[in-house]
């Protein structure tokens, strides 16, 4: 019994510290390596059926486009990407011109600092929490009861851990934000206005500053 406890709460712990490595270095990149992996495709011509024969010759047409770019900042949340990309193919469906980018907008520095040391201090407190190495002594203080409770629940303490240092990690990284741009200029934001447009609201965004472009352009020409 006592083995079988023992390989739960090292399985237990395994499982934790692979998902929160999963959350630290991939969930927050996601967006970048997306807009990344874009850039890489249109720098090199790729297209929905890959590399044909010639394709090494575009790269210097390619970074001459000066078409509309829409770029997106939203927050860091699952959700907000699945909106991304469903806005992202809708537009792309109706704007095949319009190139799209989108990235995570930043987090204050002050509290990307507090959630990483929330998320240090989680693998330090499980890790101590499931060898039973009992550190307030060597802190020069009394040992709490919270302590004693712990060794006594370890898999629940350890999913407790687990479970409030990440509801406090998301609180701190979380903006709320959802940010659109159009060359540059802001056509939309979620902090100013309180809601995430929907796709019908942001077609009528882009063909209206599409149009305005469009305009301005026959209107005042270049002498």
């Amino acid at each position: 019994m006592a083995e079988y406890s023992q390989a739960g709460i090292l399985m237990a712990l395994l499982l934790f510290t692979v998902v929160t490595v999963r959350d630290i270095y991939l969930g927050k990149n996601w967006a970048q390596q997306q807009q990344q992996q874009r850039q890489a495709a249109d720098s090199l011509g790729v297209g929905p059926g890959g590399l044909r024969d010639g394709d090494y010759q575009k790269p210097a047409k390619q970074k001459m486009y000066t078409g509309p770019v829409l770029k997106f900042q939203f927050c860091l949340s699952q959700w907000y990407s699945r909106v991304f990309e469903e806005y992202s193919r809708s537009i792309s469906q109706l704007y095949p011109d319009i190139r799209i980018e989108g990235e995570n907008y930043p987090t204050k520095p002050i509290y990307r600092y507090i959630a990483s040391f929330i998320s240090y201090f989680k693998l330090i407190a499980i890790a101590l929490i499931v060898s039973g190495y009992n550190p307030f002594p060597v802190l020069g203080m009394d040992t709490p009861r919270i302590w004693t409770w712990s060794q006594e629940n370890k898999i629940f303490s350890c999913l407790m851990t687990f479970f409030f240092s990440n509801m406090l990690e998301t609180h701190f990284l979380s903006t709320g934000a959802f940010e659109i741009t159009l060359n540059d200029v802001p056509v939309w934001s979620k902090l100013q206005s309180g809601h995430v447009p929907n796709i019908q609201e942001l077609f009528q965004i882009l063909d209206n500053h599409l149009k305005m472009n469009q305009v301005d352009k026959i209107s005042f020409p270049t002498p």
